[in-house]
């Protein structure tokens, strides 16, 4: 399966959704970048196999932070026995992840002969744990003055995530009998995980500000976010399994949580500043 970047293939607003509601457990253990065996800052000078992995999921993903450890060089084939990535800022959609992790067993890759040319394709794994970060800051940073949707649309959303359920107000603009309508829809909501692969909004209950409006039209306006999440687009075939809520936070997890490795060979790159840049 060959990778893309992630969040290119959702519309605008599902994405900014998706973003929220990827929040993982903040007390996840983290691997410590500090003791890596190679460590790059603004740029990758590949010095094997695995730098040039970096380098492309560096590209993939653009991320703040990214710490990577194998435990070992990939074989002729491309078969790295255990891969672990830690990815800290990761933009999707136009917000930021805060944390991305995963833990790849029996990943196998194309050729390493073909890496360096940039042709990198993760072809298949035995098993991937995942956990991603989000937090409600971000995501309402990204949705401040944006406009979601062509023709009916929503804006000036803002959304609150607790244990209780995620809760959400915007305005959504629709036309009835060809009258414009503006309408301040405001939605409690909790969440299921449908297939093992798309996230949906679930026992949601809508409030509409002081006007008569048919049915349709927020049933209309819920699908148009609906699924939150499929992940059949993911660059990685992950499934998820667990969805927990916190304040100012929420999570989505594979059913084992990923974790660093004990020993390997070990990466970590950083991006530069702003002032570093220039």
């Amino acid at each position: 399966m060959r990778t893309q970047r992630p969040g290119s293939e959702f519309p605008l607003f599902k994405r900014a959704v998706i973003c929220i509601l990827a929040l993982w457990f903040a007390g996840l253990p983290a691997a410590s970048a500090s003791a890596a065996d190679f460590e790059f800052e603004g740029e990758i000078e590949a010095r094997d196999s695995v730098s040039h992995l970096l380098a492309h999921y560096v590209g993939e993903f653009t991320p703040e932070e990214f710490f990577l450890a194998v435990d070992g060089q990939p074989d002729a084939s491309g078969r790295i026995r255990e891969l672990y990535m830690d990815l800290t800022g990761v933009p999707v959609g136009g917000v930021r992840l805060d944390k991305l992790v995963f833990r790849m067993s029996g990943a196998q890759f194309n050729p390493p002969s073909e890496w360096p040319s940039g042709e990198i394709e993760c072809k298949d794994a035995l098993q991937i744990y995942a956990y991603a970060l989000l937090k409600e800051d971000d995501v309402n940073r990204h949705l401040t003055g944006e406009t979601f949707g062509d023709g009916d649309h929503w804006s000036n959303i803002s959304m609150k995530i607790s244990p209780s359920g995620l809760y959400a107000r915007g305005n959504y603009s629709a036309r009835m009998l060809f009258i414009p309508l503006n309408i301040l829809i405001e939605v409690d909501s909790g969440l299921k995980i449908v297939d093992n692969r798309s996230l949906w909004l679930d026992n949601y209950k809508l409030r509409v500000n002081r006007l008569d409006v048919p049915g349709y039209i927020t049933r209309k306006a819920v699908e148009q976010i609906q699924p939150l999440l499929d992940l059949n687009n993911f660059p990685l075939p992950l499934r998820l399994h667990k969805v927990e809520l916190e304040d100012g936070q929420a999570a989505l997890s594979t059913r084992i949580l990923p974790k660093p490795l004990e020993g390997g060979i070990t990466y970590h790159y950083r991006a530069a500043t702003e002032a570093e840049a220039e």
